[in-house]
């Protein structure tokens, strides 16, 4: 192989690692922000005993599931309130409201953020997939480029759906829909302010964002690796059948003259 090759094939090597490393953090960011239930948050406020305003808890969501973090759940009488349904302090799916017969309205937004943050998990998991198995099986530079694109598109789903402080779980809420609308609970529906503020999974979503399109561009820019671990990869060692090898074959003796 030629200096120039050489070089060539270590560059896609270390391009090749580069990659998968970026891919592996960017699908476990994405999936933080878009599966967790910590992407954005709604404080609540409370008047303390002295008359001033003190920060209470917060309701804290995600594109599928939200958490109640240490609410107030007082009513509007000053007693506490049942809202056990509410009072989750691990992800719970906002499909299970419909279980406790309760009504609340989702914008457009918010059903396309979910096929964003899903979309984004395919396409980035078919993309890192394919990626991975380069070493073993090689690929061809056609090929090559179409991951640097799934991953390029994976970083545009995955940028979308941070759209999510746009829909209503951010600027009405399903559980602060459900809190407004029972004269019981309304005034915790009213200690919640009416904007959201980003949370640490939006922060990973939008990490996850610039590790995609890096990846993507590397995978583009750079040539595709050739095959290069053929060894245990397509055959895996096996043990010698010459039984010869593990025998020491000694001279006999040889007899003194008398």
């Amino acid at each position: 192989m030629a200096k120039d090759e050489q070089g060539y094939s270590r560059l896609s090597q270390h391009a090749w690692f580069s990659v998968t490393i970026l891919g592996l953090l960017a699908i476990i960011l994405g999936s933080i922000a878009n599966f967790g239930c910590r992407t954005v948050s709604i404080p609540q406020y409370r008047q303390g005993s002295t008359g001033g305003i003190l920060r209470g808890g917060s309701l804290d969501s995600g594109p599928f599931s939200y958490r109640s973090n240490q609410i107030v759940f007082i009513n509007n009488n000053g007693t506490p309130t049942n809202t056990s349904e509410f009072a989750f302090d691990t992800c719970r799916y906002y499909s299970l409201l419909d279980n406790f017969g309760h009504e609340w309205d989702q914008d457009s937004l918010t059903t396309a953020i979910r096929v964003f943050a899903s979309m984004a998990v395919l396409f980035g998991t078919v993309g890192l997939v394919g990626v991975f198995l380069v070493p073993c099986f090689g690929t061809s530079m056609f090929l090559w480029n179409c991951y640097g694109i799934f991953f390029l598109l994976t970083s545009i789903f995955q940028g979308l759906s941070l759209t999510i402080t746009s829909s209503t779980l951010c600027t009405n809420n399903p559980i602060l829909q459900i809190l407004g609308d029972s004269s019981r609970t309304s005034a915790i529906r009213d200690s919640f302010v009416d904007e959201c503020e980003v949370y640490a999974g939006y922060r990973c979503g939008v990490v996850a964002t610039v590790f995609w399109i890096i990846a993507g561009l590397l995978t583009l820019m750079v040539p595709a690796p050739e095959k290069w671990k053929d060894d245990w990869c397509s055959h895996p060692p096996q043990e010698s059948d010459d039984e010869d090898d593990d025998h020491i074959v000694v001279d006999p003796p040889e007899e003194k003259s008398r």
